[in-house]
């Protein structure tokens, strides 16, 4: 009988773990930029922008299909402080988000929490709205962190039934975030 218990459970295991979309970083590339202030690795099937002008990063899904209308996009977004000092940036945070709160159809915060980018400090929020433009749900998670006189938004952006699919990669592609 336990022979079949643990037998169940290996086979278990292993649909599990092969039906699971895994991200490594064998197939990533290296973005670099020096103006920007900052490395991260993305999905080599994943095409990317940037304008140092803009101080901004665009990393984004292909296609899923042909009906699919939105491809998923990360972003890196730098934004200089007006003011030194980490009631600077907090009070930078605040009005963000609540912004998000008036200008977003259907707004609704799903989660808050402190973690780090690029080994500071920082603050996650994830939330959904409709998208104005196609009425689709959208899933969206932003990381917040100050780095110097600069505060950093990391953005994905996602409909809704894709959020999860692309997650791995977005986890995986923040995990390598560095400031240079």
């Amino acid at each position: 009988m336990k022979k079949r218990i643990v037998a169940l459970l290996a086979v278990a295991l292993l649909l599990l773990t092969t039906g699971c979309h895994q991200a490594t970083l064998e197939n990533y590339k290296l973005f670099r930029s020096t103006p920007l202030g900052f490395s991260i690795e993305y999905p080599d099937f994943w095409s990317k922008s940037s304008s140092n002008s803009d101080g901004i990063a665009v990393f984004m899904t292909p296609t899923e299909g042909y009906s699919d209308g939105y491809n998923e996009t990360l972003s890196v977004q730098r934004f200089v402080l007006d003011m030194e000092g980490e009631s600077a940036y907090n009070d930078y945070v605040k009005g963000y988000v609540a912004d998000l709160e008036t200008t977003l159809m259907n707004y609704k915060l799903v989660s808050e929490t402190d973690t780090t980018l690029g080994g500071s400090e920082a603050y996650q929020i994830v939330y959904e709205s409709t998208n104005e433009e196609k009425e689709s749900e959208m899933r969206f998670m932003q990381i917040f962190t100050q780095h110097g006189d600069h505060v950093y938004v990391v953005s994905y952006i996602a409909e809704f039934s894709s959020y999860s699919y692309f997650l791995t990669y977005v986890e995986k592609m923040i995990s390598t975030f560095q400031f240079i």
